[in-house]
């Protein structure tokens, strides 16, 4: 399988957070950087980022990620305490 990339945009507010959009998904690398620059080239706002990121470096929780029975107490106790 080859790698795919995602393009994601940042936009910056002063007195608000950051929101965060997926511009373009499943794309190979040639066509993320291209496409990386037209949005670089088009950019009206100096507030908005975008970023290139590898779909295999993104999260994702798979199906042998369990809670320890250990730690599953030790949230319970908490959550009691509150």
């Amino acid at each position: 399988m080859s790698n795919t990339y995602i393009i994601l945009s940042e936009t910056k507010y002063s007195a608000l957070p950051s929101s965060w959009t997926v511009e373009f998904f499943d794309l190979s690398y040639d066509n993320a950087f291209t496409k990386l620059v037209a949005l670089e080239t088009l950019k009206d706002n100096d507030d908005k980022v975008y970023y290139i990121i590898n779909k295999k470096h993104s999260w994702s929780k798979t199906s042998d990620v369990k809670i320890d029975n250990v730690n599953e107490n030790k949230i319970e106790e908490q959550n009691t305490l509150f």
